[in-house]
């Protein structure tokens, strides 16, 4: 038996799945070359997998991005997520593992009959699928379009990019920090179309989903101007549609420079909680003194600061006495000398700290002048304790990164240069052949 195959027992306790998907030209390119499933927004691809469908097959995700420019990536996109679909829910096989990679590799085999009959070489798609099925996740991906699990905060990568960048920095060409700017970030070394056969990368383990996780597809629009950080903190505590529209919304803002689409998946049907953290205190304000302190450490401060007072009381006591007697005398021959001792208090730093007295001068010298009234010694302040919020993380069970490639590396597979999304003339239908699904 297949170590992947899904335990169909476990479908009586499966999490429900909510979906949404849509996709946005951006601010740049002149048309849209990307087509997802589902896609909520649009009614052009009204394929719907049946009830019976989606409880032996899971729910299928997908994203493609087209390339080749105008026409040609928008045709070689919507041609993929037809074959893909609508083959996935039409297969015998009921494992997703196995499945979901399979029907990729026939769509490729399609794409590229589709495109030499048309004459345009350089037409192709990136695609990212996942199914979720009897709780697991199932990802599989050619490209550098995405896949992502949001859970708790953080997003976690499910795929790596099949580009020349990405290969740079597995052989150690470039660093982590070059990548980000480096000019093969959009040169694909892995497509759908590109040749009769393609390499589908799967995620080799699928993953335990739990309540509230979310399951993120989106192509390069989206992570070229928004990073792991930004997407988890768009995700979290909101509608699905919400996220869609904040996600495509910030990502137009700083620039939008390619088509941007995503897919949203969130199971248990509740919201993941937003972390609570501390507000940021305004500028120039003071921390609360007993900030961070505990119950039986305010008491004892609130005890030494009532027997300070007692003692600033007592000494004051005894030195208006003193100076009263003083005056009395007038300072003449007859005075009487009253022995006098001063006390400075000193109060221990930190929480259990104690007040002591400590007597200073000379007691019993006798003086025949009125004592003037000291100037208060200061006195040093407990210091606050730094206060800095913590929790105690839930065991999640985190997924683990794509396993690292072949020790040769991974070689581009056509032989012609490796396909950019560049404008191309529009093709032509195939004479006789399978015609280009309508709309998208």
């Amino acid at each position: 038996m297949n170590a992947h195959a899904p335990n169909t027992s476990e479908w009586a306790g499966a999490l429900s799945v909510e979906v949404w998907g849509t996709t946005d030209r951006g601010r740049v390119r002149e048309g849209n070359e990307d087509t997802v499933f589902p896609h909520n927004d649009a009614r052009t691809y009204t394929f719907e997998p049946k009830p019976e469908q989606l409880r032996q097959k899971g729910q299928l995700l997908l994203v493609a991005d087209g390339v080749g420019g105008a026409r040609a990536g928008s045709e070689a996109s919507r041609w993929v997520r037809r074959v893909v679909v609508e083959r996935y829910y039409d297969s015998p096989d009921p494992n997703p593992f196995s499945a979901l990679p399979a029907v990729i590799e026939q769509a490729n085999a399609a794409l590229y009959q589709y495109i030499q009959s048309t004459g345009l070489p350089d037409a192709g798609s990136t695609i990212v699928a996942a199914v979720i099925f009897q709780n697991l996740l199932y990802v599989a991906h050619v490209g550098d379009s995405r896949a992502y699990l949001v859970r708790q905060g953080k997003a976690y990568p499910l795929t790596r990019d099949h580009t020349l960048t990405e290969l740079k920095l597995q052989r150690g060409l470039i660093t982590p920090e070059q990548a980000l700017t480096d000019p093969d970030r959009g040169v694909l070394v892995r497509s759908m179309g590109a040749a009769p056969t393609v390499q589908v990368e799967v995620l080799q383990q699928p993953v335990p989903l739990a309540p509230g996780d979310v399951v993120l597809l989106c192509s390069d629009g989206l992570t070229d101007v928004l990073s792991d950080e930004d997407i988890a903190r768009f995700v979290n505590g909101r509608s699905l549609r919400e996220v869609a529209r904040r996600l495509i919304a910030e990502a137009n803002r700083r620039g939008g420079p390619d088509n941007i689409s995503v897919v949203l998946a969130r199971v248990g049907g509740k919201a993941a909680p937003v972390p609570k953290v501390a507000r940021p205190r305004p500028a120039g304000s003071r921390a609360a003194p007993l900030q961070g302190f505990t119950s039986s450490q305010k008491r004892v401060l609130l005890a030494l600061a009532v027997a300070l007072a007692v003692v600033l009381c007592a000494l004051a006591a005894v030195l208006a006495w003193t100076a009263y007697t003083g005056n009395r005398g007038g300072g003449g021959p007859g005075a009487t000398a009253t022995p006098t001792s001063a006390l400075t208090a000193t109060v221990l730093p930190g929480p259990g700290a104690q007040a002591t007295a400590t007597p200073t001068g000379e007691p019993g010298r006798p003086t025949s002048t009125p004592v003037p009234t000291p100037t208060p010694t200061p006195t040093r302040r407990p210091p606050t304790p730094t206060w800095t919020p913590t929790s105690t993380p839930m065991p999640t069970e985190v997924p683990s990164p794509p396993p690292p490639p072949p020790s040769g590396g991974e070689q581009p597979q056509p032989a012609t240069p490796p396909p950019t999304k560049e404008t191309k003339t529009p093709p032509s239908p195939p004479p006789g052949g399978e015609q280009p699904p309508g709309g998208g």
